[in-house]
């Protein structure tokens, strides 16, 4: 499927939400490329389930705007689909929206800056650390084996 339109392989409109019902679960469809929408469509599953109303479904719509990998070029997309969806870009979106909340350009060159300087710095951290061992891979994680979520 790495080469072929999601759409083409898949017969329902929203490839995830709508399954959420077959596992009893609430139902999201949020514009993955809204910061602030998504922010509190999260947050709000995460208040849900933390209020004991269990799990949500969320599907954060979005485009990826590369290729799988560095070998892959993307060529087998449409130029206008890539042009329009790179016009969506959350980054750019969120800053226009700041702006035309009264956040100054100098201000968000100064976030930008720091944003860009505080991942370089936990990519380091990262990746100084020991690689886990894979006999850790298995721990904390729980299921009853059935497809009920609430008891």
């Amino acid at each position: 499927m790495e080469y072929t339109p999601i759409a083409d392989v898949i017969p329902v409109e929203l490839p995830a939400a709508d399954r959420a019902a077959a596992y009893g679960l609430d139902r999201v469809v949020v514009d993955g490329n809204d910061v602030a929408a998504v922010r509190r469509v999260i947050g709000d599953a995460v208040t849900s389930a933390r209020n004991g109303q269990g799990p949500s479904l969320v599907e954060a719509q979005t485009y990826r705007l590369k290729g799988h990998s560095a070998a892959d070029g993307a060529a087998y997309r449409p130029a206008e689909e890539v042009a329009r969806w790179r016009g969506r870009d959350p980054l750019l979106r969120t800053r226009a929206a700041l702006a035309a909340a009264g956040t100054t350009e100098a201000a968000l060159d100064e976030i930008d800056s720091r944003t860009r300087s505080d991942v370089a710095d936990l990519a380091r951290q990262v990746l100084g650390r020991p690689v886990p061992e894979p006999s850790g891979a298995w721990t904390d994680v729980w299921s009853d084996g059935s497809w009920q979520w609430r008891n």
